[in-house]
C-alpha cells in the first residue's frame, strides 16, 4: 500500500515560473514582469503602467481596483444617500417625486411608503438615516401627487468677520543717503605702483630709432616677405 503524499503548503500547487498568473499563458522567464503591489509573475498583454504614480508596471487587477474601487458600504437606500449629496453641492431642498426615487434606488418602494406618510418622518428607521447621515431631513410627504421635498435646515453659510479697514497713509521712505566712496586698500595701491614701474622699465629697454624707421615686428614678418607690401 502507497502512502500518501500530501503536499506542503496546501492541496493546490504553486505556478510554475513561466506560467503569467492573469492570463495562464506560457512564455519564457525573461518576458515576465513581477507586478510590485501582488508581487506576482505577469506577461506583456496583462500589464500597464501605474496612473497613480506611473514610474512602475502594473497588473491588470491591480489597475482595474484602483480605476473601479469596490465601495465601503451598499445598501438598499445607499444610492438616495450619493444623489443627495452631490445636490447639496448647489441646492438646499429637492423634489421627488415617488418615480424617481424608485429610478435612483432602482427598486420599488415598499407598500408603506405609498399609504402611510409615518414611513418618511420615521427618524429611527433604516431608509431615514440614508438622507439624515447627510444632514438632509423631511420637509412635506403629499401622498396624493406622490411626491417627497427634502431640506437642509442646519446648514448655515459662516457670516464672514468683516475686518475694520485701517487708514491708508503715505508711505515714508527713507531718506537717501549716497554711499561714502572707501579709500583703495594697501594691497591695490601696491600692485598699480608695480604695474607702473613695470611699464616703465619696459619703455626704456626699448631701442630708440631715429626718424620714421621703426622695425618690422615678428608678426609682419610672418605675414609678408621682405620685398613684399602689405
Amino acid at each position: 500500500m502507497r502512502d500518501a503524499i500530501i503536499p506542503i503548503g496546501g492541496t493546490r500547487p504553486p505556478p510554475p515560473e513561466n506560467q503569467c498568473n492573469l492570463c495562464k499563458r506560457t512564455v519564457p522567464p525573461p518576458q515576465l514582469t513581477r507586478c510590485p503591489r501582488c508581487k506576482k509573475l505577469y506577461c506583456k498583454s496583462c500589464i500597464t503602467e501605474d496612473l497613480r504614480e506611473g514610474e512602475h508596471l502594473i497588473c491588470l487587477n491591480c489597475a482595474r481596483r484602483y480605476v473601479a474601487p469596490k465601495p465601503a458600504f451598499k445598501g438598499k437606500y445607499t444610492p438616495i444617500t450619493l444623489y443627495l449629496s452631490n445636490k447639496a453641492k448647489w441646492t438646499r431642498w429637492v423634489r421627488l417625486q415617488f418615480s424617481q426615487i424608485e429610478g435612483i434606488l432602482g427598486n420599488d418602494l415598499p407598500a408603506s411608503a405609498h399609504k402611510n406618510p409615518e414611513w418618511w418622518t420615521n427618524r429611527n428607521s433604516v431608509h431615514a438615516k440614508a438622507w439624515q447621515s447627510i444632514g438632509w431631513s423631511i420637509k412635506e410627504v403629499n401622498l396624493k401627487e406622490k411626491t417627497v421635498t427634502f431640506t437642509r435646515p442646519n446648514v448655515l453659510t459662516p457670516e464672514k468677520e468683516s475686518k475694520p479697514k485701517k487708514a491708508s497713509s503715505l508711505v515714508k521712505l527713507p531718506a537717501y543717503k549716497p554711499r561714502k566712496k572707501k579709500p583703495p586698500s594697501l594691497t591695490r595701491i601696491a600692485i598699480a605702483q608695480a604695474r607702473l614701474q613695470n611699464v616703465s622699465r619696459r619703455k626704456a629697454s626699448m631701442k630708440k630709432h631715429r626718424g620714421k624707421f621703426r622695425p618690422k615686428s615678428a608678426y609682419e614678418k610672418r605675414l609678408w616677405k621682405t620685398d613684399e607690401k602689405p
